[in-house]
């Protein structure tokens, strides 16, 4: 017979023609130690069992909520997102800078790891000529693409909504810096409880 003659990963097929193959039998595959948990890792030349892994997660602050925003929006300041109920899959430390409590939040403090973070910003104006413009900031420098939020009578250049990514070696804090405001309204509404949000997505 001579069904036998051709191999697949060193495994002759059997009478009916079926070939069984463990991933052990592929020649650039090495298994040798795997435990429960591992993955297979390329190491350059040929792939083997790790232990190695990606620890994936989010940080979601926004809730949809009727809460006025608790101070006046000025530059400098961070923004400030309403969450009774935050999402932390990552093991990051939600930030409140400014002690304001009541389930507002200006950022986290994330451990080390690749991340994408986006966010919006929804202010209260005196009138037409109300902007403000915001960004991602990695402790204190500047990160990703500025954005800006703008009274409903006027217009904007600028995406609406802040985007960065990061890669971080050691715990940073993360927050969204606002570097200029015009015709900020001291009497605050919920609009940003009710639209604004940040994300934080760990990717690596």
């Amino acid at each position: 017979m001579s069904h036998n003659k051709i191999t697949v990963g060193g495994q002759a097929p059997s009478a009916s023609g079926d070939v069984s193959i463990a991933l052990n039998n592929l020649s650039d595959v090495d298994t040798t130690g795997v435990a429960s948990g591992d993955v297979i890792a390329y190491n350059g030349s040929s792939y083997e069992a790790s232990s190695s892994s990606i620890s994936l997660g989010v940080v979601f602050l926004g809730e949809g909520a009727s809460s006025n925003y608790p101070q006046t929006l000025n530059a400098s300041d961070n923004v400030y997102f309403y969450a009774p109920n935050p999402i932390n899959t990552i093991g990051a430390t939600l930030l409140d800078s400014d002690t304001i409590g009541s389930d507002w939040y200006d950022g986290a403090t994330l451990p080390a790891g690749e991340y994408i973070i986006s966010c919006s910003l929804h202010g209260d104006y005196t009138g037409s000529t109300g902007i403000t413009t915001f960004i991602v900031k990695s402790g204190s420098t500047q990160i990703g693409c500025f954005a800006q939020d703008v009274d409903g009578a006027n217009n904007s250049d600028y995406p609406s909504d802040a985007s960065a990514y990061i890669s971080l070696s050691s715990p940073t804090n993360i927050v969204v810096d606002i570097t200029s405001v015009t015709a900020a309204n001291s009497t605050t509404t919920d609009a940003q409880s009710k639209r604004g949000y940040l994300q934080i997505i760990k990717v690596g």
